[in-house]
């Protein structure tokens, strides 16, 4: 009887250290390449031993090669939780199928035949692999642009400047797509962030100056043309932002330097050139406005607005049969 008890305890540590039989039979079907086996092997195993990490990670195996990312990403972080033994090698099967993933998608984003549903797919992929790697959000939130997907592109990019606070492109994605939806409190907010993250940028400056303009804060919006126009002296479009602040605030003085200025740097910019003649117009200065008028209504004679304000020049300055020809026409064109 002793030594019956002793042979016992002898087969105790033998049984607890052998691997499951279900264990063994998925290793087998996996040497043999028969997956949908050797998952259904592994599903058992984890019912009688759901913290064996091996399980967990050779399930996750399989699901990456299934492209089942989702699955993949929880077997696999279960397997690590459990254990550090196998975090290497998933580190790897990470980085692998994250890179086929990404290239994948961004082959298809820009080739010859753009597909940016494929490209969605992609790179949806790729941030399911690699939730922690930003490129693939960024390209996703790009791609949703580009699929008129907006509150998508936005909650995309607001998951990206949550994790990444100083990301300058995105943060002036996100503001734009907040402007394109007259969201202008939240485009302000998200532009200051990107100005002070990068006071050189020159888009954000000017967008956020539109925004202060909609949201009625004029002197900031001034500030911020300012800045744009000494990060780049030469962008006449500022000017022009510029040129419309000051006429709206009815400061024709320096609304006319500011459209001047835009001219002079893009001289067949034909709305800075109408904006100028009537700025003279509004600052009594008929003879700055006629050569102006003049010229535009030679380079574009369907305009109405330029042939009515000829007709009041020329009227004022009794030019009769000038002033009811510039009238007739526009009458006719408005009739057309």
């Amino acid at each position: 009887m002793q030594y019956a008890y002793l042979l016992s305890l002898a087969l105790i540590p033998l049984a607890l250290g052998c691997q499951s039989s279900a264990l063994t039979a998925a290793k087998l079907y996996l040497k043999q390449e028969e997956t949908q086996k050797a998952k259904d092997q592994l599903v058992l195993a984890l019912e009688t031993e759901p913290q064996n990490a091996e399980a967990h990670f050779l399930l996750g195996k399989i699901y990456s090669g299934e492209g089942d990312y989702a699955a993949m990403d929880a077997s696999f972080a279960r397997a690590v939780d459990l254990s550090p033994k196998f975090e290497d090698q998933i580190d790897q099967i990470r980085d692998y199928y994250w890179a086929r993933e990404y290239n994948a998608g961004v082959n298809v984003a820009q080739g010859e035949e753009v597909e940016f549903d494929r490209a969605l797919i992609q790179f949806k992929n790729a941030t399911l692999i690699r939730p922690e790697r930003l490129e693939a959000w960024r390209n996703l939130a790009y791609v949703y642009y580009q699929l008129d997907q907006a509150d998508s592109a936005i909650s995309t990019y607001e998951r990206i400047v949550s994790v990444d606070s100083a990301d300058a492109s995105s943060l002036h994605s996100l503001g734009v797509l907040y402007m394109n939806q007259d969201r202008y409190q939240e485009a302000a907010g998200v532009l200051f962030q990107l100005v002070e993250t990068d006071p050189r940028h020159l888009e954000g400056h000017i967008n956020l100056a539109v925004t202060q303009v909609r949201t009625g804060d004029y002197k900031g919006a001034e500030d911020n043309y300012r800045k744009a126009i000494d990060i780049d002296p030469q962008a006449s479009n500022t000017y022009y932002n510029l040129g419309n602040l000051y006429w709206k605030q009815e400061d024709y003085t320096a609304a006319l330097k500011a459209y001047e200025k835009t001219v002079e740097l893009k001289p067949d910019d034909w709305d800075a050139r109408y904006n100028l003649a009537i700025t003279y117009l509004a600052l009594q200065d008929m003879d700055g406005a006629l050569p102006l008028l003049e010229q535009l209504a030679e380079e574009m004679p369907d305009n109405v607005s330029v042939w009515k304000e000829l007709g009041r020049i020329y009227a004022h300055k009794g030019k009769i049969e000038e002033s009811k020809r510039a009238y007739s026409l526009a009458e006719t064109l408005q009739a057309d």
